[in-house]
C-alpha cells in the first residue's frame, strides 16, 4: 500500500518540479538576460566617463565641440530660424532686425525651478554685456498670466515673449527649459546649452563663441 501511494505521487513531483534542461531555451533566455543588461550597463559608464573625462580636441564630432563651460560650440551653425514676437511690454521682436548683433535667445518656464535659478543671473549680466549682444527671453508650454507674474517678480530687464503655439520651440529643436542659443551677426546658431546657466563667465564663453 505504501508503496502504491509514493510512487506515483513521486512521479508527479519529478514531473513539475524538476529543473529545466541545460540546454533548453528557457536556460538559455536565464542566461542571456543579465549578459544583455550588464552590457548595457558597461556601455553607458563608458559613455559618461568620456563625455566628462574625454580632452576636448577628442570630443569634435559633427555637431561641433563642447566647451569648457559645457555649451556645444557649432563653427558650421545652422542658419538661426527667424521669427517676429511680440513682447510682454507690447513691442515686437524680430531676429531679422538683430543682424549684425549676437543674440542670445534664453528658452523659460515659470513653473521650471532651474529657471528661476537662472533669470536672475541673466538680469545681474544685462548691464555688463556688450552693446551688440543682445538677450530675449522666450515663454514656452506656459501661461500668460503666470509668465508676466514670473518677470514681474524677478523684475526680467531685458526683452520677454511668448511662443504660444510652440513652433519657435519646434523650429530650434528645443529639449526642454531651460535651454539657451547663441546667434552670431550672420544669423548663424553657434552655441547652444541645454540646461541652467550658472555663471556670468559660461554665459561669456558662449557668446565669445559668436565673436
Amino acid at each position: 500500500m505504501a508503496q502504491e501511494l509514493t510512487g506515483p505521487a513521486h512521479e508527479e513531483r519529478d514531473g513539475s518540479d524538476s529543473a529545466p534542461a541545460a540546454g533548453s531555451p528557457s536556460t538559455m533566455r536565464l542566461r542571456f538576460v543579465p549578459i544583455v543588461a550588464l552590457t548595457l550597463v558597461v556601455a553607458m559608464i563608458g559613455l559618461l566617463a568620456y563625455s566628462l573625462f574625454a580632452p576636448e580636441e577628442a570630443r569634435l564630432g559633427a555637431n561641433g565641440r563642447i566647451n569648457s563651460s559645457g555649451a556645444l560650440i557649432t563653427e558650421n551653425g545652422r542658419s538661426a530660424p527667424d521669427f517676429a514676437v511680440e513682447q510682454f511690454d507690447g513691442s515686437t521682436f524680430s531676429l531679422a532686425e538683430q543682424r549684425g548683433k549676437i543674440v542670445v535667445v534664453n528658452f523659460w518656464a515659470s513653473w521650471c525651478g532651474p529657471c528661476r535659478d537662472e533669470t536672475p543671473l541673466l538680469t545681474a549680466a544685462v548691464p555688463q554685456l556688450d552693446a551688440d549682444v543682445v538677450l530675449i527671453g522666450i515663454n514656452v508650454w506656459d501661461s500668460r498670466q503666470e509668465a508676466e507674474a514670473f518677470v514681474d517678480y524677478y523684475r526680467v530687464n531685458y526683452a520677454v515673449a511668448e511662443d504660444p503655439d510652440g513652433a519657435i520651440a519646434v523650429d530650434y529643436g528645443l529639449t526642454g527649459v531651460p535651454e539657451t542659443f547663441v546667434i552670431d551677426a550672420n544669423g548663424k546658431i553657434v552655441a547652444r546649452l541645454p540646461g541652467p546657466i550658472t555663471s556670468l563667465q559660461q554665459l561669456r564663453d558662449m557668446i565669445a563663441a559668436a565673436r
